[in-house]
């Protein structure tokens, strides 16, 4: 009987081609979005790694305030955490880094990780040649000794078996190969070169602590949350004894892909959501589709209970079709989901000038098939079982003596009606949150950094440290190298800074003179961008003066200590006075070293980094290279000729100043600016797909269910006209019952996206403003699609003549 059933299901979708195509591609879109969504953010925020009890493996990060944005760990913190929470076991730390390595063919830079002695230990991994490393590691004036990768050994070392018995030279300094990593191994971050991270216990105080990233494995049986309670409770005693450093200071634990993913919890979950409710609207519709299938089939279903078809077996049959359609759109969506993946990870890697990280595979895992059957499942019940239960479960005596012919039921009536509402609500909260994501990534794309950045091309460079171990020595280079890049025809002028307007900056406290701080506490300090750029580049950038003077001749000298401001900094700090001649001092420094600074002008605002929220507000301070010299430079060189004959001379120029100079992430200067929004702008582009497939499911179902509403109660339009009521009152009467169920719908719709809405527009700096146009948009546009779908049913059903509509089927 099974089989019957099959062949019969498909003898009935056979016959009307259009049907089955319409809800086949219905349903692919619905569980491909879906899929792909879901796997996309796992890949990026929940994957287990794939190490032997990856599960327990934790990252210890902190937060400021409470909010977490992985930021590191002060190590003094780091080591009460240690004796103090029970709940982790097998802790160990490490920092990020970018080291110069003097190969065959120049300096080259690379990504390194500075870690603790355990730090393989962690991933249950051991070097295929050699060893890790050792306690004895760590200790300050050590041997200096390097773990490299396979690629790193493959590339430099020719997969020579004689690794171990040579050295490489990293940041001017000679360290000895100790150990070889597995083919593929990277932890915690896309590494080759992994260096001990040293700490000197006599450095250490509260105000000027080395910060490290911390690892840990949980304990047998203990969640995250555990750990998290017992962290609040430590930190917090912290805080009590320290309070000058410490509060608004905690801690907590996540997974390590889940690093950095609070922060923007809101578009996580809005994403989630709006795929979730793509996936249910597209259930309803073709639910619905087959629902009214069903029914122009009720005098065919009535005469087979008549005649003893158990309602099982009509079930069964009805079922079949729901199970070949939801099958037949899966596997469409699964394939093109599939795709959309492959070719996702080459887009994501141009937003980064690093490697991806390592967890991030997309492509097809258990998880995305896992979830992928358990959808299928859920549709086909949806969309089959529940059509097929309702529609086997009417009066097939009153069907059989046509006694309700021309009237829609009662249970008809509210089902239809239920469909509708779910569809207005679903789509207007689609809509709404889809539309303030995507005016969110067109705000930050075009927002005004304060520079110039046509045709100019930027590269970083990083010193050495054994060959620049004083701020005089960076001083003097930072001058040479401006003043060598500049004697080109290739390039019109050079611009050296730690940070570009619209890179990322390093932040810092800072000290207002003459301000009352809270006296318990750093925090109190005000925060801003800390920049220090060669004199004349912010004007060569473009970079307006507001009052005062750039910097000059005179702000020369490591003795010296000028600065000026952004605008947002002195309208902030200096509201009613003038910024000229104020003094400040970064509250960094050590009461030994205090040095005031004075402001000598101010620039206009420039935004550093992230284009949201308060990072596109944090006013800036500019120091002169001259004055506070940094290790790690970006340069930017505005083009006189082509870009290739510029870079040629800036390699030559680096290797005539130093041959362990290395130049990296070379690149237009939109192109860097614009990688630092591109993920915002790949989120919304997603989320402006899933907006337009909502529009169309949306407006496509909300059109099948009133059309079939109102052709069900064609009878009944023509026994009112027959009475003598005209077309306008009758499509009054419709559209209004129309509205009715667009309040009921709408009104929670609106709620539910405004309020995802309100939260993507905290989290990204969109003005409210735009945000109340975004949601009258977009209630403009789900109200036309329900009068337009309700209007065009009724003024087909009135074409007819009342005769003709009393003889309706």
């Amino acid at each position: 009987m099974i089989w019957q059933d099959f062949k019969y299901a498909i003898r009935l979708l056979s016959k009307k081609p259009g049907f089955t195509a319409l809800t086949t591609l219905v349903m692919a879109t619905g569980i491909g979005l879906s899929v792909y969504m879901f796997t996309f953010f796992h890949t990026i925020l929940f994957k287990d790694l794939d190490f032997k009890d990856g599960a327990s493996l934790v990252m210890i990060s902190g937060s400021v305030n409470g909010k977490q944005d992985g930021y590191r760990i002060n190590a003094l913190d780091y080591a009460e955490i240690m004796r103090s929470v029970k709940g982790l076991k097998e802790y160990g730390g490490y920092n990020n880094a970018n080291v110069v390595v003097s190969a065959t063919e120049g300096a080259i830079r690379f990504p390194a990780v500075l870690a603790q002695a355990n730090i393989f230990q962690l991933t249950r991994t051991e070097p295929i040649l050699g060893r890790s490393f050792r306690s004895e590691d760590e200790k300050i004036g050590s041997e200096k000794v390097v773990v490299i990768g396979f690629e790193l050994w493959q590339s430099q070392f020719s997969g020579g078996n004689d690794v171990l018995k040579q050295s490489m030279r990293i940041n001017g300094e000679k360290y000895n190969v100790v150990g070889v990593m597995p083919e593929g191994y990277m932890f915690p971050r896309n590494a080759q070169i992994w260096l001990p991270l040293q700490i000197d216990p006599r450095l250490l105080t509260r105000e000027n602590s080395t910060v490290l990233r911390g690892l840990a494995h949980l304990e047998d049986g203990v969640s995250m949350a555990e750990v998290n309670r017992e962290l609040s409770v430590v930190m917090k005693r912290i805080e009590n004894q320290h309070p000058q450093t410490n509060t608004g200071v905690g801690a907590h634990v996540t997974s390590i892909p889940g690093v950095g993913g609070a922060d923007g919890a809101p578009v996580i979950y809005t994403m989630h959501t709006v795929a979730v409710l793509i996936l249910l609207l597209a259930s309803i519709n073709v639910g619905n589709l087959l629902l009214s299938r069903a029914l122009e089939r009720g005098k065919e279903t009535a005469i087979r209970v008549a005649l003893g078809a158990p309602r099982s077996r009509l079930i069964s049959q009805m079922l079949w079709e729901s199970t070949i359609i939801c099958t037949l759109g899966g596997m469409i969506g699964f394939l093109v989901m599939a795709w959309g993946l492959e070719v996702t990870e080459p887009i994501v890697a141009t937003f980064y000038a690093d490697p991806l990280a390592f967890w991030w595979d997309f492509g097809i895992d258990s998880y995305s098939v896992t979830l992928f059957l358990i959808i299928l499942i859920s549709t086909i019940f949806v969309t089959g079982l529940l059509p097929a239960w309702r529609s086997t479960g009417g009066d097939f005596n009153a069907v059989l003596r046509d006694g309700t012919r021309g009237a829609q039921g009662k249970k008809a009536g509210r089902l239809n009606r239920a469909l509708v509402i779910s569809e207005i609500f679903i789509s207007m909260t689609v809509l709404i949150a889809s539309a303030v994501m995507v005016q969110s990534a067109y705000e930050q794309t075009n927002r005004d950094m304060g520079a110039n950045t046509e045709n100019t091309l930027v590269a970083s460079v990083l010193l050495p440290e054994a060959n620049y171990d004083s701020d005089a020595k960076k001083a003097q280079f930072t001058k040479t190298l401006q003043s060598r890049l500049e004697n080109s025809g290739a390039i019109e002028t050079a611009m050296l800074a730690t940070s570009l307007p619209g890179h990322y900056s390093s932040i810092s406290k800072v000290i207002i003179e003459g301000k009352e701080y809270g006296k318990d506490s750093n925090n109190s300090y005000p925060s801003a961008n800390d920049i220090a750029i060669m004199p004349g580049s912010l004007a060569k950038l473009g970079v307006e003066l507001r009052q005062g003077r750039y910097f000059n001749n005179s702000d020369d000298g490591l003795e010296k200590s000028t600065a000026l401001v952004s605008e947002s900094f002195a309208k902030r700090h200096f509201p009613q006075q003038d910024a000229i001649g104020q003094r400040f001092r970064l509250a960094k420094t050590t009461k030994d070293t205090l040095q005031w600074v004075t402001i000598v002008g101010v620039v206009e605002h420039t935004i550093q980094g992230n284009r949201d929220g308060d990072a596109a507000s944090m006013p800036s301070i500019y120091r002169p290279l001259t004055q506070t010299p940094g290790k790690q430079l970006t340069i930017a060189m505005q083009l006189s000729a082509k870009a290739n004959l510029a870079v040629q001379h800036l390699r030559k120029v680096l290797q005539g100043i130093d041959s362990e100079l290395a130049s990296y992430r070379i690149e237009t200067y939109q192109a860097s600016n614009d990688r630092i929004t591109a993920p915002v702008v790949f989120i919304s582009s997603l989320t402006a797909i899933f907006a337009l497939a909502g529009v169309v499911l949306a407006a496509s179902g909300i059109y099948g269910v009133m059309a079939n509403t109102i052709s069900q109660r064609t009878q009944e339009i023509g026994i009112k006209r027959a009475l003598g009521a005209d077309e306008e009152r009758i499509t009054k009467e419709f559209v209004f019952a129309g509205v009715k169920l667009l309040l009921w719908g709408g009104i929670p719709g609106i709620l539910a996206g405004g309020f995802m809405g309100f939260a993507m527009a905290q989290m990204f700096g969109t003005s409210y403003s735009a945000l109340i146009f975004m949601v009258i948009t977009m209630v403009s546009i789900v109200v036309a699609t329900v009068l337009v779908a309700t209007y065009l049913p009724t003024k087909n059903a009135l074409r007819l003549e009342p005769s003709q509509a009393l003889h309706y089927e």
